[in-house]
């Protein structure tokens, strides 16, 4: 007490009362940040420790790898089927997959995710549930490089996941920058504060928002999220050869994740998504071509959705240039139940005998479409539209 009346009376402090004020004001400064961090929690990293599933916002400042973790591990027995994939597998709808298999799906989608990640949390789903099935989404991107911590905070795998110390990732969040619990705070006083993308408790990415402003104004959507740079996508395509600096890493986790359920005894389905042809450049080359064949090696059996089809080409069937609608979704999972193609051209069962074919094919129609840039200077899309998209 006698302290504090001389900090506040104006009277200089000897140096040992300097030093102990000091660190009184350091620790002081410290419990504010953690306590601001740990109540706001604008990355939903401490209300999900339990595992109980609470509204959190799904956006790039939510610790998703986290929750989606937390959510698994809690669960109880209540999933005996997981969806393990990056952002592309969020439209992947458990429910649809339940009426054709009978197994309850958690989907386990993460963002920028890499072969990596998946290996770490199909081990992680085996080690904690009794799991029946992984249906593994594999997309393109994925070959572009592997470490996506760069990224951001919660680009991170959480310790978990990987086993590294949990109470080392606690102090860590108590200690983040507060600028984003900050702008919460500030929002929760002046009443602005709401969820606006909520989460869905069995891990569906929600889409909502997404479908509310595409049905609002189809064409303005889609030239803003979907066909934003598409002329410049086009001649990188057809022009610029992609480096895919991941695919042997990719490669060596594709092997470790059949291990991993062949060990278990626990079925896995591997899925190739769809893939809009705005996205392509990112990845579309020989490399990547001789990867897909080496995919197929690796597991045996393989669905194919991607590449140069009708369902690709349409942009009404994606809600982002690299994202697939939940009805493309739905269409993948019921033309792997019907074991063939529903919609003629989207679709196909790669094994080792038909895997040659498969890529030559892919191979001779992205020449077909190179020449017709070349010669044209585009790929003309205007035939699909929001009324012929998947439904």
């Amino acid at each position: 007490m006698k302290l504090f009346t001389k900090l506040f009376s104006g009277k200089e402090l000897s140096g040992k009362s300097w030093v102990i004020s000091t660190l009184i004001g350091f620790g002081l400064i410290v419990v504010f940040l953690g306590a601001m961090n740990f109540f706001i929690d604008p990355f939903s990293y401490f209300r999900f420790s339990d595992g109980q599933f609470t509204e959190f916002q799904d956006t790039e400042s939510t610790y998703l790898r986290y929750v989606k973790a937390k959510q698994i591990e809690f669960s109880e027995g209540k999933y005996d089927a997981f969806i393990v994939g990056g952002s592309k597998a969020g439209a992947l709808r458990p429910e649809t997959l339940n009426k054709v298999d009978g197994h309850n799906y958690y989907n386990c989608w993460i963002l920028s995710g890499n072969l990596r990640e998946y290996y770490l949390y199909t081990k992680f789903i085996l080690e904690n549930t009794d799991a029946k099935k992984i249906l593994l989404h594999i997309s393109g991107p994925e070959v572009k490089e592997r470490d996506r911590t760069t990224f951001g905070d919660v680009y991170q795998t959480p310790a978990v996941v990987t086993g590294d110390s949990e109470l080392s990732e606690f102090i860590e969040f108590l200690g983040k920058d507060i600028s984003l619990s900050w702008e919460d705070f500030i929002d929760k006083i002046n009443g602005d504060y709401k969820i606006t993308i909520p989460g869905i408790e069995n891990g569906l990415r929600n889409l909502q928002y997404r479908y509310d402003r595409l049905a609002k104004d189809p064409e303005g959507y889609i030239e803003t999220a979907v066909l934003h740079d598409y002329d410049d996508h086009l001649k990188k395509l057809f022009k610029v050869t992609p480096k895919n600096a991941a695919i042997n890493e990719s490669l060596d986790y594709m092997k470790k994740i059949k291990n991993l359920c062949a060990d278990a005894d626990v079925e896995l389905q591997v899925v190739i998504g769809a893939s809009f042809i705005n996205e392509l450049y990112e990845y579309e080359a020989k490399t990547y071509w001789a990867y897909l064949v080496q995919i197929v090696d690796i597991f045996g059996e393989v669905w194919d959705f991607s590449g140069f089809n009708d369902v690709n080409f349409n942009p009404y069937n994606f809600y982002n240039e690299s994202h697939y609608n939940y009805e493309v979704g739905d269409l993948m999972i019921n033309t792997m139940a019907n074991g063939s193609p529903i919609v003629e051209g989207f679709g196909q069962l790669i094994d080792p005998n038909n895997r040659y074919d498969w890529m030559k094919q892919r191979r001779l129609d992205y020449l077909k479409y190179k020449k017709i840039y070349l010669d044209t200077n585009t790929i003309d899309l205007s035939a699909y539209t929001y009324d012929n998209r998947v439904k």
